[in-house]
């Protein structure tokens, strides 16, 4: 193992240069697109003196049988180390942080032939909570099951660089399954709160193989999942033109952008329009017909254009790969694209097919009865406090969820004697506690097939994740006074056979929920007519922004959507998803979307005109240490920008009595108030009255509840109430049937910023796999600043089926309504019982003798 470390002062090397003059944007642009990349290099890292004092000597850190590590050169001080580029690893849903006393992440890299052979290194750039402790807690990296390199956890306070070598042949041609997994303990607290306050944090800026860029001669379609991942493990897909595009030539774009997407398993696309890019990181895309590309640089090399054409330009110093896509015509082009998204048949090692199939989640459907090992999961044996197992699973995008049915948990393992009355497994599902199972044997118990009922009303369509914790604490841990072998005891064991059972499920799409557009495009593929999308304002800020959503539906869906590009939002059929700034998106859309046009004026007035400062083009900034801590996603950061305020906004004044009552509230209250007030605190109230007063608030609560979702239920047509956007917002989504709408085809799905440049910021951050994965309801507002998302629950659904009709279909559908509306369900119960209690009376009635 190798130890690299990099002076604070690479940071003002990075962001040193002479500034740009701030020019007006057109849809080429004057000058390069943005990139809203993060450099390489930031302020987090040590100086050589300080890690040499703060780490354990190298060889201790080196596994057995590696290669002794050469001392680092001695640096003056001022002088500053560098850091080769490395093939990043790719952002997953499981983002890149280490939680708990134990935990794993998995990344599937694709490698071609020529980066699989010699030796490679695997570098992890990393920062720690203060509270870990260096001497018990460990970082151990694998390559394909095989452990490759394991250091102490000792980076509370920079970011730590680690290099492993790896073992000639450990990588090979296609997918491979890089695990990093942590053994974390607390410095000087033994207690279950304190495992929470444990994590480490991967950099992904500076952490992945360190291999040979993609061979300049050795590039093919088969190896478009081995493109290069920035600084973020985002993709940076830069559609190179030269002029503005027409609407179907720029349709054709957006289905080549899908189609990468879909071959190389790209989950997070960052799109641009401009020139051609430079570096070894992502790839440019030159769509068009042969009389269209004349002219491009370069297009000679691929020969004549006389047919459906798809060609890899190999990556020179200048330029990144660039894939081309043409033909004599644009049905030419549109079958070209076709051949490029069906790809080919992926390979690699089996643990790296596996995570790169898992990558999105194993997909559930009904009666299916899946192991946790096929899921990615190991059996675990566990000295500490908490143990956290974590595993994604996709459930189809038309599952209705609604306490119809349970999934079963059969869990199987052991635990050891002597737990404290806290010992329990607790089942989170997308962050939401579903079972508490508690471990009442003081003696232990070993355990098969411990079946744990999970609620269908707590999943959702898509993607779900889900957290088996198993609480161990002893009573010894609350004063840390338990003996070293008692640490050491293996308190919990689990097994890799534990199961997890599906019932049958319900398929038919609610509307709204965002959740089953995310997770499965439903609006976009099971409507009628052909899908819209609507571009009011043809900028390349706005038009990227529509080709990163339009790109992360179809990798949801698993296709192309052939997506109509239009300009507006009326006139049209089909479901329709409108992509842009506010201040083009007309009121009434916003009000039938049931949002309030003069709120978010109000709140973007300041964000709706900026100007790009002179000097910087809006890209984010290096990762810092404060971002490292608090998990921020690489590509959530909005631009810093100079607002173009119109006029000051003049704050709503109170009404008149509000006023006098906040004046009077302010008075000074007389002795004898203050008394009474002192009185009526201290005296003590009988608990039969308090438990009496508790008892008549809680049923007033649930007869108003039940009254609203009556009145609901009875006027689902109407419309919903306004929903009010949070201040901090930078991102809108909603989406509504139209006005009399009953299905697919009247639905509108709407994203929108304050402008085109914090449009294209917020949606970068948008499709990141941990946020795009929360996004669900009927509005989803995002802060693209630190990637925080805040949801809102429709007041009334409509089901719209998407399957054939079925008598078990439909008995399941009917049950899910009902337990959505408990009213209704209460309201039959009671006319049944009335109907059985009138039947009887009528039928007894003449039964028996009369007595006189």
């Amino acid at each position: 193992m190798r130890v690299t470390t990099i002076t604070r002062g690479l940071l003002a090397l990075a962001l040193a240069g002479g500034a740009a003059e701030a020019r007006a944007q057109s849809f080429i642009g004057a000058g390069p697109a943005e990139r809203f990349s993060v450099p390489p290099a930031g302020d987090a890292l040590r100086r050589e003196g300080e890690a040499a004092r703060g780490r354990a000597p190298a060889t201790s850190a080196a596994p057995a049988g590696s290669v002794a590590p050469t001392p680092a050169p001695a640096v003056r001080d001022g002088a500053l180390a560098t850091i080769g580029p490395a093939r990043r690893l790719p952002a997953t849903t499981g983002g890149f942080r280490l939680e708990g006393e134990e935990d794993v992440l998995r990344f599937p890299v694709y490698v071609t032939e020529a980066q699989s052979r010699g030796r490679p290194r695997l570098r992890v750039s990393y920062l720690s909570a203060i509270s870990v402790a260096p001497e018990t807690s460990e970082l151990v990296a694998s390559v394909n099951g095989a452990v490759v390199g394991r250091t102490r956890i000792q980076a509370p306070g920079a970011v730590k660089v680690v290099e492993f070598e790896l073992p000639e042949g450990s990588l090979k041609l296609g997918y491979n399954a890089i695990d990093l997994s942590a053994s974390q303990r607390h410095r000087v607290d033994c207690s279950l709160d304190a495992t929470y306050e444990l994590w480490t944090q991967i950099d992904p800026s500076r952490s992945g193989l360190v291999v040979a860029p993609v061979a300049a001669a050795g590039i093919e379609l088969k190896d478009l999942a081995a493109l290069e991942p920035d600084d973020g493990g985002a993709l940076p897909v830069r559609v190179v033109i030269n002029d503005k595009p027409s609407l179907p030539r720029l349709e054709r774009m957006f289905h080549a952008i899908e189609a990468i997407g879909l071959v190389g398993r790209i989950a997070r696309p960052v799109v641009e329009f401009g020139s051609v890019m430079t570096g070894r990181a992502g790839i440019n895309l030159i769509v068009g017909t042969a009389a269209e590309l004349r002219g491009t640089p370069d297009i000679e090399a691929i020969g004549p254009i006389t047919g459906p054409r798809l060609a890899m330009l190999p990556p020179r110093e200048d330029r990144a790969p660039a894939l081309v896509v043409s033909g004599t015509s644009y049905d030419e082009i549109e079958s070209a694209i076709a051949t490029l998204a069906r790809g080919t048949e992926p390979y690699g090692t089996p643990r790296g097919l596996k995570a790169a199939a898992l990558l999105r989640g194993a997909p559930l459907d009904s009666g299916d009865r899946v192991s946790l090992q096929s899921l990615g999961v190991a059996t675990r044996e566990f000295s500490g406090r908490l143990l956290t197992t974590r595993f994604d699973v996709q459930l189809p995008p038309d599952f209705l969820p609604a306490d119809y049915g349970k999934m079963l948990l059969n869990l199987s393992g052991a635990y050891a004697s002597g737990l404290s009355s806290e010992a329990r497994v607790l089942v989170d599902l997308n962050g939401r506690n579903a079972a508490s199972v508690p471990l009442p044997q003081a003696r232990g118990e070993v355990f098969e097939n411990n079946t744990i009922p999970l609620p269908l009303g707590l999943w959702r369509p898509g993607l779900n994740r889900v957290e088996i914790s198993a609480q161990v604490p002893t009573p010894g841990d609350a004063t840390c006074t338990a003996s070293t072998a008692e640490t050491k005891r293996e308190r919990f064991l689990f097994l890799d056979r534990t199961t997890l059972s599906v019932p049958n499920l319900a398929r038919a799409a609610r509307i709204p929920d965002l959740a089953a557009t995310t997770s499965g495009a439903v609006p976009f593929l099971e409507g009628g007519q052909r899908p819209r999308l609507v571009l009011p304002v043809l900028d390349r800020d706005t038009v990227a922004a529509g080709a990163m959503i339009a790109a992360r539906l179809a990798s949801a869906a698993g296709r192309v959507i052939d997506f109509e590009l239009a300009t507006e939002a009326q006139g049209g059929t089909g479901p329709t998803l409108v992509v842009a700034p506010v201040r083009a998106v007309a009121p009434a859309t916003l009000t039938g979307l049931g949002l309030d046009p003069e709120q978010i004026r109000r709140i973007w007035e300041a964000r709706a005109e900026t100007a790009r400062p002179a000097g910087q083009s809006g890209s984010v900034p290096a990762p810092t240490l404060d971002r490292l801590r608090r998990d921020v996603p690489a590509r959530c950061s909005l631009p810093d920008l100079n607002f173009r305020v119109a006029g000051p906004v003049t704050p709503r004044s109170p009404a008149p009595d509000a006023a006098s009552g906040a004046r009077g509230g302010t008075a000074r209250a007389s002795d004898g108030d203050l008394v009474t007030k002192w009185d009526e605190t201290l005296r003590a109230r009988h608990p039969l009255v308090e438990a009496a007063d508790g008892l008549v608030e809680r049923a007033s609560a649930t007869v108003r509840g039940l009254l609203g979702e009556t009145r609901t239920w009875i006027d689902a047509d109407a419309s919903e109430r306004r929903s009010a956007v949070p201040p901090r917002a930078s991102l809108i989504l909603a989406q509504a049937l139209s006005s009399g709408g009953t299905g697919f085809d009247d639905t509108t799905t709407l994203v929108t910023a304050p402008n085109p440049l914090l449009l294209k910021a917020s949606v970068a951050c948008l499709v990141d796999p941990e946020v795009w994965s929360r996004i669900s309801g009927r509005f989803a507002f995002l802060d693209a600043a630190d990637g925080r998302l805040d949801t809102v629950e429709p007041d009334a659904v409509r089901i719209v089926e998407t399957r054939a009709p079925s008598v078990w279909n439909l008995r399941l559908v009917v049950a899910g309504w009902l337990s959505m509306n408990p009213v209704v369900y209460a309201a039959l119960a009671l006319a049944l019982a009335l109907c059985l209690g009138l039947t009887t009376t009528l039928m007894v009635r003449n039964v028996g003798r009369r007595n006189a």
